[in-house]
């Protein structure tokens, strides 16, 4: 079975590899531009998959907005963990507890930000995008021809053919994994670094009050042999705290614990309970009051990396990677989802250049490749360093959260 179009130069066939929010916020850009695109996901929903955690838009805010149409800027608070909140300077930071004193450690400003649920953003990013889901990558071919379509094929026996791919489908990126060849220097890498969210609905809002009394969106605790984070997930209804979900995440260097017996579910939670005590208030109490046999969603798993190199194979510029398929990083900072917005807005940029400017698409696409390499890079490697010095009171001085705050890393 063949699904094809017939590709005009101003209109060419566009491919979206992975229907995260890297995908779906380049496909509204690249819509916003004119461009027809479809996306591609190996999912067989857009529910099929549960896990859920946060993500704050910070700095790459301005360009996010850019890239939507308006509709889809105005439905946002759908995705803010908290959408009632006055935003003021003291909303809008990240503060950092000492782990060993309870005592204020530092604060990270974050003007502007917005701390989103990122199921409910993709929820609100996939409106008006056409998906096609149940679509596994297995194959890419570009021929010989620059100017010729790269054929895609998928597990279902489907093959598409496309002037454009970008691959936006997540640390182990199956277009990258193509691009390579399926060689070792394309493989996505373990960081040494474990990390732990825990969902919970107490109904109670006496407990949703100690983590809002920390901060009103999110919290963390440093200088322990582990990273605690404690926050607000959703809001229901706003006047009603006993409605509110929270969440509670830990990072810890792998080899400090016992690797934990599974990545989610009640014997994942037994084991972070059992493995984190005796933390400074109000992070301790946050672990001791999920219930091991309630509704609390639990994953462990070990963050990944992968360090972009130059110069990135394009395939004569038809095949491009975007977001956490180009440069996997660590949470520190909440970088990684800010790059993958410039990624998203570079990547319309290098298409228009070449409908509307008449540049080569190979050019083009080694310039957007040069760029992304270089800024990528730089900050994967920042976000490893940030993990390592914020395990020690002594050296979370040196961190760049500390030193420079959540602003861009490059």
């Amino acid at each position: 079975m063949t699904m094809s179009d017939a590709g005009a130069t101003k209109n060419p066939r566009i491919a979206i590899i992975g229907a995260g929010l890297t995908g779906l916020l380049t496909a509204h850009g690249l819509k916003k531009a004119g461009f027809t695109v479809t996306l591609y996901d190996a999912e067989t929903s857009l529910d099929a998959r549960p896990r859920d955690w946060t993500i704050v838009l910070h700095w790459a805010l301005p360009t996010f907005k850019k890239l939507l149409p308006a509709h889809i800027v105005d439905n946002l608070p759908r995705a803010i963990c908290n959408p009632h909140l006055d935003f003021t300077p003291e909303v809008e930071c990240l503060p950092a507890i000492n782990g060993k004193t309870g005592g204020p450690l530092f604060t990270s400003p974050m003007p502007g930000s917005r701390r989103v649920a990122r199921q409910r953003l993709r929820k609100v990013l996939a409106e008006g995008v056409d998906v096609q889901w149940g679509k596994r990558l297995v194959s890419m071919e570009a021929g010989a021809e620059k100017d010729g379509p790269v054929v895609l094929g998928f597990e279902d026996g489907c093959t598409v053919e496309a002037e454009y791919v970008l691959g936006t489908d997540g640390p182990g990126s199956k277009v990258r994994d193509l691009l390579f060849g399926g060689r070792e220097e394309g493989k996505v890498r373990p960081s040494g670094y474990m990390f732990g969210t825990v969902i919970v609905k107490h109904g109670d809002a006496e407990k949703v009050k100690a983590v809002v009394k920390a901060h009103p969106v999110a919290t963390v605790l440093m200088g322990t042999e582990s990273v605690g984070g404690i926050g607000v997930m959703y809001v229901d209804d706003p006047e009603d705290k006993s409605t509110w979900t929270t969440f509670w995440v830990k990072i810890w260097k792998r080899g400090v614990f016992p690797d934990p017996p599974a990545s989610q579910g009640k014997e994942a939670l037994e084991y972070l309970k059992e493995t984190t005590t005796n933390l400074v208030e109000p992070f301790q109490s946050q672990v001791d009051w999920t219930p091991v046999d309630g509704d609390a969603v639990c994953f462990i798993d070990e963050m990944k990396t992968w360090e972009p190199v130059s110069p990135l194979e394009s395939r004569s510029g038809r095949v491009a990677l975007a977001g956490d398929a180009a440069h996997p990083m660590l949470v520190y900072r909440g970088q990684g989802f800010q790059h993958a917005v410039l990624d998203a807005d570079n990547y319309v940029d290098s298409l228009i250049k070449i409908r509307d400017g008449g540049e080569a698409k190979e050019a083009v696409f080694a310039a957007y490749n040069e760029e992304m390499v270089e800024r990528g890079a730089k900050a994967v490697v920042q976000s490893l360093r940030e993990a390592e010095l914020s395990m020690d009171l002594e050296s979370v001085n040196k961190m760049l959260m500390v030193r420079q705050g959540h602003g861009k890393s490059t």
